[in-house]
């Protein structure tokens, strides 16, 4: 029995592509996290300038991983150089599934399960009787349990939320685009955001009020959350 070739897992669902002649959508790497690491790590004002340098500069360490961000190609970049396998994917395994030699001795790992199946017993027996064992062993769920324990070079702290990254994008880009307009305008203007508290021109007054101090302190949070993330990301931190 030949091994199993090495494969490289992330923690959370990484970005697809396609292919040249069946592209996929933005979608599939928008709603990927790795993405909005990206897209934050664009916006934050020293590492562009590290990048305009060169790499030079107090973030030159940063810059050695991720390289230039000012061009807007993020397939480019998740894909040069394997920079996506070298920043965000798992460590790699030295088999994924493979068959002990003769002799060797079983590997002393709180993550391994080794198993011995009499070769003589019917195939749809021994498959029922692996998935009940890999069923009571592995308790891991993909992108919860998985992701606590992961070892890439950079993980994210707890489970981020594609969703709250993307509008926290959004908010902090109008606001950016437009910084004349006040907080609940942009909160009224923005799609997502409360639409319980967008304005009606049936609301008198007292409600339009409420609802104006509900839509600001709304933007105001996703304002900071990605300020924050901004800076996070300068430091080599999840967004």
């Amino acid at each position: 029995m030949k091994n199993v070739p090495s494969q490289r897992h992330f923690a959370y669902r990484h970005p697809t592509f396609g292919t040249v002649k069946t592209p996929k959508s933005v979608s599939h790497w928008q709603g990927s996290v790795y993405f909005w690491w990206w897209a934050f790590l664009r916006k934050n004002a020293e590492y562009i300038a590290c990048c305009e340098s060169g790499g030079k500069g107090p973030m030159a360490p940063l810059y050695q991983d991720f390289g230039d961000v000012r061009d807007d190609n993020f397939k480019a970049w998740w894909s040069q150089s394997g920079r996506a396998i070298r920043l965000f994917a798992e460590p790699a395994a030295e088999d994924v599934v493979r068959e002990l030699q003769g002799g060797e001795l079983a590997p002393d790992q709180s993550n391994v399960l080794t198993l011995v199946f009499p070769l003589d017993l019917p195939k749809r027996y021994l498959q029922k009787r692996f998935n009940l064992l890999l069923k009571n062993r592995h308790k891991g769920k993909r992108g919860v349990q998985y992701a606590k324990s992961s070892q890439a070079r950079y993980k994210f702290e707890g489970q981020p939320n594609v969703p709250a990254l993307k509008l926290a994008m959004k908010v902090y880009e109008m606001k950016h685009d437009y910084p004349k307009m006040k907080l609940w305008e942009i909160g009224n203007e923005m799609p997502g955001v409360i639409r319980s508290q967008k304005l009606k021109a049936s609301d008198d007054q007292y409600t339009k009020e409420q609802k104006k101090k509900a839509l600001a302190s709304t933007v105001s949070r996703y304002l900071r959350r990605a300020e924050e993330s901004i800076q996070r990301v300068g430091q080599g931190l999840s967004p």
